[in-house]
């Protein structure tokens, strides 16, 4: 999402929460979308869990894992620390990054958001000025706002470098986010072939034993995507990862004999999965999904 659909997202966010509510506007959202209301006093799809759990539950740690650089810490604690990207700098303004002292490939991102990435694959190619203009205007951005996932409005906004992971071409980098229900991994979602420019990629489902789940919207029966060899690692990794959490996606890179942690995800697609899950698997994810135990 462009910074300039953001701020229009924002601000429209803005007038429909002062003339009808946040829970209004939340259900609005939704319907858009669904074409049907939620139904938050008695939740039972998963979309309507999220936005329960949007509204009803947002402790502290939420947001501290949500946050792409205070996260770091909490893996550490989890005794996960090993599959932490190196670090390569944090700051609050991006006119006070050292690009000298970075090496020819590495990664920048916003900690407070999604989608605020600078994937530098050489720089010498980089147009560093545009890139410090791209960065701070992205540290202005309160995605809890222009998007109503409210845990991202309560982190400190900075810019980190990450080394680049070991591959030849963002090609080649394979995403796997595993999504954890009362710290149990139920399903898997495998993004691979993306895009360079868009960032787009292809993406299937499979469960914890490697079994083609057909609950995305449009899915191809003739897709397939090879078992990785870690995957009893990562699943492991994502329970200790989820343990504290109603839920969460566990998102890993797999790269040869090598995991590397992504990051944790609270509200996929904005807390509508509607948008990309067929409506019969969002009924029997919400059966997944245990609101029981959280105390109001």
């Amino acid at each position: 999402m462009t910074n300039l659909k953001l701020k229009l997202k924002q601000q429209t966010q803005a007038v429909v929460k002062l003339l009808f509510g946040v829970k209004t506007k939340e259900k609005i959202t939704y319907f858009h979308h669904t074409k049907q209301w939620p139904n938050l006093n008695e939740p039972k799809t998963w979309g309507e869990k999220l936005l329960w759990l949007n509204h009803h539950w947002q402790p502290e740690v939420k947001s501290i894992c949500a946050d792409k650089y205070g996260v770091r810490e909490y893996i550490e604690q989890k005794g996960l620390g090993n599959i932490l990207i190196q670090l390569l700098g944090v700051w609050d303004d991006a006119r006070d990054i050292d690009f000298d002292s970075l090496p020819d490939k590495f990664v920048l991102k916003c900690n407070h958001g999604c989608a605020m990435n600078i994937l530098v694959a050489d720089k010498a190619m980089l147009d560093k000025q545009k890139a410090v203009n791209q960065l701070n205007e992205w540290l202005k951005v309160d995605l809890g706002k222009a998007s109503g996932e409210f845990h991202y409005s309560k982190i400190r906004p900075r810019v980190i470098a990450e080394a680049f992971l070991p591959v030849e071409k963002e090609t080649d980098v394979v995403d796997f986010k595993i999504h954890c229900f009362n710290g149990q991994p139920k399903f898997i979602g495998v993004c691979y072939d993306r895009d360079p420019i868009t960032h787009a990629s292809k993406g299937l489902i499979y469960s914890p034993q490697w079994e083609r789940m057909m609950i995305l919207q449009g899915d191809d029966p003739n897709c397939s995507y090879p078992k990785p060899e870690r995957l009893e690692d990562m699943l492991e990794m994502a329970k200790k990862l989820s343990a504290d959490f109603p839920y969460v996606r566990v998102d890993l890179y797999a790269i040869q004999d090598q995991v590397f942690f992504g990051e944790l995800t609270f509200s996929p697609d904005g807390n509508i999965p509607e948008r990309e899950y067929t409506k019969e698997a969002c009924a029997l994810i919400g059966n997944w999904l245990d609101l029981s135990e959280i105390k109001l």
